[in-house]
């Protein structure tokens, strides 16, 4: 019997749905994105329960899904992802000594937090080993299970985002050798990964999201927000130069907002390979992959591939993902914006694989 599983990612600027089934081979063959006002959620905390909840039934709705089973992801800053280098033990030593070991890398108390980890590898010759931490804050859980709950969903896992991004790209699965980027754009901030042999290495929110790039094109045109996210998206040039249009034409005004919110990006992702690349002696990064809904900007990639010097690519869903000719060319298309709910989606018809 084939396998469903049911991703449900609930953004700061919307909730997206995808439904997942099969068994060696997968099919996407529900999805549906609604917006959320801004404000409804808090550095990845639900502040405005009845509209998210208002928006979940809404997806849930348009994309024709009935299972309650679902899988969630949380992100923010209340979300902690850290490596660290522990003396070598076994995995029951390791079980009893994280809780501890976490307080010197988590900026809260270790009982306001619930905490997970793997062991990555160990050194016999060094006796240490790499263990992956990861712990969000209860806050941010228990609001997202309030949510789930007042919808009559059953959360089957709670994922956070940089590790369902990495499988809705296919990344967890293939594996590359090299040092991968991801950088999914949210509305209000964007989440870089940085990964290695499926490992995730390095993981950053960084302050600049979809959000800001709205505000800086109002502020250049004078228009309202709807108006302005209107013309980001069917106006907007990643390589828009300023002299190809006239100083008082909408292209211009368009262009000089989102020049301005991508520059800052640009040297935000600059800052992030450096201190990677530190860290990891010298090591290149080989490529980016964007994801979210502003990665559709005309041009983003290439932007981003002059300013970092790296190859970029607009992500593209897993390999071993089909879908419905009837739906193919809008998920084809859109694939972008429904990257974290596919990747948790995927957790369920592919766990017993990893």
């Amino acid at each position: 019997m084939a396998k469903v599983g049911v991703g449900l990612d609930i953004g700061t600027g919307g909730v997206k749905a995808v439904r997942v089934s099969g068994d060696k081979t997968f099919q996407v063959n529900r999805f549906a994105a609604v917006s959320l006002d801004e404000g409804a959620l808090d550095a990845g905390v639900v502040a405005d329960r009845k509209a998210v909840v208002t928006a979940v039934r809404e997806v849930l709705r348009a994309s024709r899904i009935k299972q309650k089973r679902v899988v969630v992801a949380i992100a923010g800053q209340a979300v902690v992802v850290r490596h660290l280098k522990m003396p070598l033990m076994d995995d029951e030593e390791v079980a009893n000594a994280i809780r501890w070991e976490a307080e010197r890398y988590i900026p809260y108390p270790v009982d306001e937090v619930t905490l997970d980890f793997e062991i990555i590898g160990r050194d016999q010759d060094e006796s240490e080993m790499e263990v992956l931490l990861v712990c969000a804050h209860n806050d941010i859980i228990h609001s997202h299970l309030d949510v789930l709950w007042e919808t009559g969903l059953q959360p089957v896992a709670i994922d956070i985002q940089p590790f369902a991004m990495m499988r809705g790209l296919g990344i967890e699965y293939s594996r590359p050798a090299e040092s991968v980027a991801m950088l999914d754009i949210g509305a209000g901030s964007s989440d870089l990964v940085i990964a290695k042999a499926g490992t995730p290495y390095f993981t950053r929110i960084l302050p600049v999201g979809g959000n800001r790039l709205t505000e800086l094109v109002a502020k250049y045109t004078g228009l309202e927000r709807d108006g302005a996210e209107t013309a980001k998206e069917t106006i907007g040039d990643a390589l828009g130069e300023p002299g190809q249009f006239s100083p008082e034409s909408r292209e211009y005004q368009v262009n000089m907002g989102i020049r301005e919110g991508l520059k800052d990006l640009a040297l935000e992702l600059r800052r992030s390979f450096d201190y990677y690349q530190l860290q990891h002696k010298e090591e290149n990064i080989s490529r980016l992959i964007l994801s979210g809904g502003s990665a559709l900007i005309r041009n983003f990639p290439a932007f981003l591939a002059k300013e970092l010097e790296t190859k970029v690519d607009l992500g593209v869903f897993d390999e071993r993902l089909r879908c419905p000719q009837a739906l193919f060319e809008r998920f084809q298309e859109q694939s972008p914006v429904y990257t974290v709910a596919l990747g948790l989606a995927m957790r369920e018809v592919t766990e017993s694989e990893d």
